[in-house]
Parts: structure tokens; sequence; C-alpha cells
């Protein structure tokens, strides 16, 4: 029997999902983590054939819980479940280990589509995240940073863009993050001097403006 992990904090979320799969994929067991410690503590007990991940869970929230899961389990296929915009973030967790990447606001028959495509074939992506595989590919790096100014930034800058528009200070993206403060503080002035923004209204709407571009 296979094995799906659900991992979100959201127990309606678990919920939907788990209805969905149990839809199409009748003989599935699956089990659930709300938080990234239940999710290792899953994965250093037995093996999942899928982990769905939901990459805004307490005690992660950052593109280095990839590595740390694949550290437990170097084979897990992880699907990596977010409400956060493909187009910004799907290519940097694909890159980094996640099988696949899947809007929460795409439809739910999708999901099983991507389920599908992740069981057999290993990987998983929405034809807007092809679009953007395939430009990256085919586009040389200087002119890929000229059309979409994010992609100036790193994975860990990229952590600390996030939790700045979602409103966090210094001291709790350092505890969330485990980084000093003045690490953090650091990364901060890297992302707006690399952005050309001055302040974080400015920086959420740059995010905003390349999450419409798609």
């Amino acid at each position: 029997m296979k094995k799906i992990l659900i991992a979100d904090d959201h127990s309606i979320v678990i919920l939907g999902a788990s209805i969905v799969i149990k839809e199409n994929f009748p003989d599935v067991q699956i089990l659930q983590a709300q938080s990234y410690d239940e999710v290792y503590q899953h994965l250093k007990q037995e093996r999942f054939d899928l982990l769905l991940l939901d990459i805004n869970m307490p005690g992660g929230n950052n593109i280095q819980v990839i590595k740390e899961i694949l550290q437990i389990q170097e084979d897990a296929k992880i699907l990596v479940f977010s409400s956060y915009e493909e187009n910004i973030y799907a290519l940097r967790y694909i890159t980094a280990g996640a099988s696949g990447y899947l809007n929460k606001n795409t439809a739910m028959s999708e999901l099983n589509n991507a389920i599908s495509s992740i069981m057999l074939r290993g990987k998983y992506m929405s034809e807007a995240v092809k679009d953007l595989y395939i430009q990256k590919l085919t586009t040389t790096k200087s002119s890929v940073d000229g059309s979409n100014q994010l992609n100036k930034l790193s994975n860990r800058e990229m952590d600390v863009a996030k939790h700045l528009i979602k409103g966090l200070g210094i001291m709790e993206m350092s505890s969330l993050l485990n980084l000093s403060s003045s690490t953090v503080s650091t990364y901060k002035s890297r992302i707006f001097e690399k952005l050309n923004v001055h302040n974080v209204p400015e920086l959420i709407e740059l995010f905003k403006l390349h999450a419409e571009e798609q």
C-alpha cells in the first residue's frame, strides 16, 4: 500500500486534500503532520511514496527544509502545495530538490494530476512552470536577471524577502530562520540593494508586479 504524508498546519486543507486523494487513489494510506517537527518524526519512522508539503508551517518556511527532508529520506518525492505564487517560487523549490510545485488556488483536479505524474514519472510541473523552466534553459543568465529582478536574489535572500512582505521584523525572522539578527539585517540590505527598493512597501509592489506578469 502506498503512503502519502500531508503536511499542513490547517486542518481544513488536510481534510480537503485527503478527500480528493481518496476519491482517486482509494488504496493509498494517508498520514498527516501540522509542523515540520512532525514531518521529520514521520520521515524518520517510516517511508512515504509522496510528501504533500505546505511550505508555510511552524518550524520552517524556507527553502532549506527541502534539503533537510532529503537528508532524512534521500529519495523522498516532495510535492510543494503552497499559496505562494508559483511563477516566483516554483523553480527555486524544484531546483532545491522538490518533485513538483502546486499552487493551492489551482483546481483540485490538478492535485490528482500532480500526484499521478510524480507517482509515475517522479516529477510534476504545471504548464506555467514548464514555460518558466524552458525560458530559464534557453535564456542567458544576464537576460533572465534583466527580465525578472527577483532572479537576482539567492534562496536565503528570497526567504527573508518573503518574511519582510508578510510584515515580520528582524527579531522574528531571526528566530524563524535560525539566523542572528545582524545576519538578517545584512540580507535585508542586500535585498534592497539588488532590487533597487528603499522600503518594504516598494518590495511588496515589486513582488506583486512579477506575480502578475505570468
